[in-house]
């Protein structure tokens, strides 16, 4: 086989230059797609038991996460409004990566204390709209309630009718005194003058009393005349016991007047009353109205719900309400982001298999962004994901230190010990052989690993010697003159 190739290259010397130049370009556009990797994928095989399980795992719930670790002198240095808006301002930075999948911190608890609190405002703004307008049904109908009670005309009429009346009472009553009067009057007049008749009478009595003959008229005139005095007698008595009947008359007709007087100070007060329930009434219907329009701009503010946007706190106050109990201690949930009462971090959970490229994107805008909020001396950035970037960059490091200290060693080596003509021509073979390893790792897809870093000193190792073995054997032969064609 060695045979047919040496004469393939004998025969066709240039083609096999261009073919190998050809080769060699190929291969060096392979070591531009090389990828240095640092993920679970170079620890163990893709299609085993545990790496599916873990790969299910972290689709699920998320890969390791990068922790950003913020430090203050206790809890008041760290839960304050300035490290909320900070890191509410990395948290919409890192909200541009798709490949997070969730970012954990005491914003998140914040943000959604807000949003419970926006919650509850829309539904106080609901009830309070409906309630407004529920009292301002209330109140109108309250309204016109007194405004018709107000109308005092029915009223005024049935005051004026009574006052009428009682006038015409009066009246009577004042016609009846001065009747009674006169018939106590005429009583005692009639009185007198029977009793002068029956004085006249007993004259005429004793007159005829002198004559026996006359006993009979005698006696029937004294019957009569005494009757008449007896008459005279009932009508003094009646006279003066009905004298206090003119007096009753003139209580009456003083009663009634009084009546009146109250009468007319009720229309007065019927009217002032009227007056006050009017104006009352029309404040209440004003006041109706303006709880309408309150509760018609509560309804607006409760439809257009989604101008009210939780937000980060703005003053120490609120924000201790939120991360403080009752009693001055922290809430638990904040208490999970703390390590202790001078460290508390901030959690960001990246999605499962997400390339070393997005990760160190990832990693260099957190850094970016704690350089522009001048916390680089009182954070720190840490995690599984920081870590493999940072092995990651130490790889390359040492890979280019190793490479350049063994081009230097093999160098001086070469030059001191391999003397002959072209004594470096084993490095630059060893060369085109790391760029061809390299290459084809990077057409087949295999990254470099902390595992396949440990290729490459045995390559060179054994490289070198390969090479100056084969420089060695082609000088002696073409020295020697000597084609072997076996």
């Amino acid at each position: 086989m060695l045979q047919k190739i040496t004469d393939l290259v004998i025969k066709y010397p240039m083609k096999t230059i261009f073919v190998g130049i050809a080769i060699f370009i190929a291969l060096l556009a392979g070591v531009t797609q090389v990828e240095l990797k640092t993920g679970n994928e170079t620890l163990i095989q893709t299609d085993t038991t545990e790496y599916i399980d873990n790969f299910e795992y972290q689709n699920e719930f998320g890969s390791d996460p990068i922790i950003v670790l913020y430090e203050g002198d206790g809890y008041e240095n760290l839960f304050t409004v300035e490290n909320m808006a900070y890191m509410s301002e990395l948290e919409a930075e890192l909200s541009y990566y798709d490949e997070i999948f969730t970012v954990n911190s005491p914003v998140s608890l914040v943000k959604e204390f807000a949003g419970m609190s926006a919650e509850n405002y829309e539904t106080a703004l609901l009830e309070l709209s409906t309630g407004l307008e529920e009292v301002s049904v209330n109140l109108q109908t309250m309204s016109d309630l007194l405004a018709s009670n107000g109308e005092t005309g029915d009223i005024d009429a049935t005051l004026t009718q009574l006052t009428t009346a009682i006038d015409s009472m009066i009246l009577g009553q004042q016609s009846l005194g001065i009747g009674v009067t006169n018939l106590i009057s005429s009583y005692a007049t009639f009185s007198t003058q029977i009793l002068a008749v029956t004085d006249s009478i007993t004259i005429v009595i004793n007159d005829l009393s002198t004559d026996p003959l006359l006993n009979d008229e005698v006696t029937t005139l004294t019957t009569a005349n005494n009757q008449l005095i007896a008459m005279a007698n009932q009508m003094s008595t009646i006279s003066t016991d009905s004298a206090a009947l003119p007096m009753i008359a003139n209580n009456t007709v003083a009663g009634l007047e009084n009546i009146i007087l109250g009468l007319t100070g009720m229309i007065e007060d019927q009217t002032l009353m009227a007056a006050q329930i009017t104006m009352l009434s029309d404040n209440l219907s004003t006041i109706a109205t303006n709880l309408h329009l309150m509760s018609t701009n509560l309804g607006m503010i409760h439809d257009n719900f989604n101008v009210l946007v939780p937000s980060i706190p703005t003053e120490q106050t609120t924000l201790d309400m939120m991360i403080y109990d009752e009693t001055g201690e922290i809430r638990s949930m904040f208490e999970s982001f703390t390590i202790n009462e001078e460290h508390m971090m901030l959690l960001i959970v990246l999605d499962g298999e997400v390339s070393d490229e997005t990760k160190g994107a990832i990693i260099d805008t957190i850094k970016e962004s704690l350089e522009e909020q001048g916390l680089t001396e009182v954070t720190l950035v840490s995690g599984k994901p920081v870590l493999d970037m940072s092995i990651k960059d130490a790889m390359m490091d040492s890979m280019q230190v190793m490479m350049g200290l063994s081009a230097i060693i093999m160098i001086g080596v070469l030059l001191i010990v391999f003397r002959v003509k072209w004594s470096l021509l084993p490095l630059g073979i060893i060369l085109v052989a790391v760029v061809a390893t390299i290459g084809i790792m990077g057409w087949l897809n295999i990254g470099l690993t902390l595992v396949s870093m440990a290729v490459f000193p045995v390559l060179i190792g054994l490289g070198i010697d390969y090479a100056i073995q084969f420089q060695s054997r082609y000088s002696e032969e073409f020295a020697g003159g000597n084609y072997n064609e076996q």
